[in-house]
């Protein structure tokens, strides 16, 4: 049941999610990474991250882009990336990384499928361990932040711009009542996963507002964030460092 939007959205709510859980059987956790797969083609994610890091496709006409994606689920986000960029023709190289073995075995499958060569998954714990590469030109993840307490937001930021060259892009949920209704709506229209329609509400839930977004920034030394909102009920920032240092 659809519950009351001002009971659970007035203070954020992080509960554990369903799609998180290290023992969830694998045919659940494939129906749930299908069902995402078309929330994400609906909600236009891949749009949102290409408007953040299109101006720089042109500048790298020359030269290599390298790209980190952190928490790249099943890697539907990376491989639309990857197909753009080779749309306009620039040379690229991207390195998706989940905690989950389950997703990295379920992107590495599609990217196998597609032909991606210029696509690679690596299990990684992004709050601990070392990414592939020290660093890349653009850093970014969509739909990730909301998993985390507020210090892990921070820490996430803080290692997102120490490896960024060029650009942070981060696409996420805001915590709104339309945005609720979406979710609830949207997840049980477009998916039959069970965990999905669970997950969904509960993100929103977890979510931040606009204004917490951008004090969690700042608390991680990311001044000058720039922050917009798109359909549906979603944020992006964007982020990049000057030439003598973060700010």
């Amino acid at each position: 049941m659809l519950r009351t939007f001002s009971n659970s959205l007035l203070q954020r709510r992080r509960q554990p999610e369903l799609m998180d859980s290290p023992d969830l059987e694998q045919s659940l956790h494939d129906e749930a990474l299908a069902g995402l797969r078309r929330i994400n083609r609906w909600s236009r994610t891949g749009a949102a991250v290409w408007s953040g890091i299109s101006d720089l496709t042109a500048q790298s006409a020359q030269q290599e882009l390298t790209i980190l994606d952190i928490a790249c689920g099943s890697g539907d986000q990376v491989l639309w990336l990857s197909r753009r960029l080779q749309q306009h023709g620039v040379r690229h190289r991207i390195h998706g990384v989940d905690i989950s073995a389950t997703a990295v075995a379920a992107a590495t499958q599609q990217a196998a499928q597609s032909g991606a060569s210029a696509v690679t998954f690596h299990q990684c714990d992004v709050l601990h361990d070392p990414f592939p590469l020290p660093q890349y030109d653009v850093v970014m993840n969509s739909l990730f932040l909301h998993h985390l307490d507020e210090p892990q937001v921070v820490r996430i930021l803080q290692r997102m711009a120490a490896a960024a060259r060029r650009r942070i892009v981060i696409d996420d949920l805001r915590r709104t009542r339309l945005g609720y209704f979406l979710a609830w709506t949207g997840c049980r229209l477009l998916s039959r996963s069970p965990i999905v329609h669970f997950d969904g509400p509960v993100s929103v839930e977890g979510a931040f507002t606009d204004a917490e977004m951008l004090l969690l920034a700042t608390q991680a030394g990311l001044h000058s964030v720039r922050l917009q909102r798109h359909w549906p009920q979603r944020f992006l920032l964007t982020w990049q460092p000057s030439r003598t240092g973060q700010s």
